[in-house]
């Protein structure tokens, strides 16, 4: 199953219409073509989640809060989340 897949089902039972302005709802970080081998589901995005997501041979998150609530102007590694990312990418998670 491909990511669009499951994004696409997520979307129609919760629309990305009902969403607050300050939310940032859907596909954050990744290809929309990349087949998923198994998904991790967590109330946050962080390193351990990404960790355990290596760990366990998952590269699919669904996590309740976004990682990226407003704009990045850097992405060097300097903070947590930027940290996250940059493994996320690495690991095509």
């Amino acid at each position: 199953m491909k990511i669009k897949q499951i994004t696409n089902f997520l979307e129609d039972f919760a629309s990305l219409h009902y969403q607050e302005s300050y939310d940032n709802s859907g596909l954050i970080i990744g290809d929309a073509n990349l087949e998923v081998n198994s998904v991790l589901i967590s109330l946050d995005c962080t390193e351990s989640v990404i960790d355990e997501a290596i760990e366990t041979g998952c590269n699919f998150i669904i996590s309740h809060h976004p990682l990226i609530f407003k704009g990045l102007k850097k992405l060097n590694g300097s903070n947590f989340v930027q940290r996250t990312i940059i493994k996320a990418i690495k690991y095509d998670i």
